[in-house]
């Protein structure tokens, strides 16, 4: 079986994105699917926040200098299937630079997460000084498309952007779309993202890649979005 969380693809990896209608994410998931032989992978349901220091310049960064950013977030995966019954989170420092990703992950339960945010994880030093605050959650539906541990494809659909507040992103209770509400902002189109490490893609696979900067951030769009930032034309649409 596959880690889609925890193998090296996930750690260190190039990845490109691409922002997709509805009918054009059917035609390229029919084409992952054949890939895995006709399987559908299920659904994943998640919920993610990100964090911010006063003065937003994590927020600045993302928007301004997509290609040269840094984001601290958590995940909560429905279903969980590693949980074993405890509410948990991974708590991720994402550094993305010139095409490459970088994560440091590791995972909190939910009753530690706050002084975990405060400092308390020396796994994760970049996150040390106590200063950062929830900003940003984002809910969606993922399918995942792994053939091999060298690449992954992700598919994100039903995207919603919510403010939060510290009492929701840092509480003991799991984090659910019922407990954040409404969006604030939906977002219709859908998500792809191929994540490899190098390996050779399949030829129509790699045909895909816009080139340039990143075509859509999660955490630039749902900044401006819900906060007003704005986009320096990242990712983000009139209207």
């Amino acid at each position: 079986m596959i880690s889609f969380a925890e193998g090296g693809v996930t750690k260190l990896r190039r990845e490109f994105k691409r922002v997709l209608e509805a009918s054009e994410a059917k035609a390229v998931c029919t084409r992952l699917s054949q890939e895995l032989g006709g399987v559908l992978p299920p659904p994943t349901r998640i919920v993610s926040v990100y964090f911010d220091k006063p003065g937003f310049p994590l927020t600045h960064r993302a928007l301004s200098t997509p290609e040269d950013c840094l984001k601290v977030r958590t995940k909560e995966y429905s279903p969980d299937v590693g949980a074993a019954g405890r509410a948990r989170v991974v708590l991720e420092v994402k550094r993305e630079r010139n095409g490459l990703t970088q994560k440091r992950r590791v995972w909190v339960p939910r009753a530690e997460l706050g002084r975990a945010i405060r400092g308390g994880v020396s796994l994760l030093p970049l996150i040390a000084g106590g200063s950062l605050s929830p900003v940003l959650a984002v809910t969606y539906r993922r399918h995942v498309y792994q053939v091999s541990q060298e690449w992954r494809v992700t598919v994100d659909r039903d995207i919603g952007f919510h403010f939060v507040s510290p009492e929701l992103a840092l509480s003991p209770m799991a984090l659910t779309v019922e407990r954040l509400g409404m969006p604030a902002w939906e977002d219709s189109r859908v998500v792809l993202e191929v994540k490899h490490l190098g390996a050779e893609l399949p030829e129509w696979l790699s045909a895909l890649n816009p080139g340039g900067p990143a075509a859509y951030s999660k955490f630039a769009e749902g900044m401006a979005r819900v906060h007003a930032f704005a986009s320096g034309g990242v990712g983000v649409v009139g209207g």
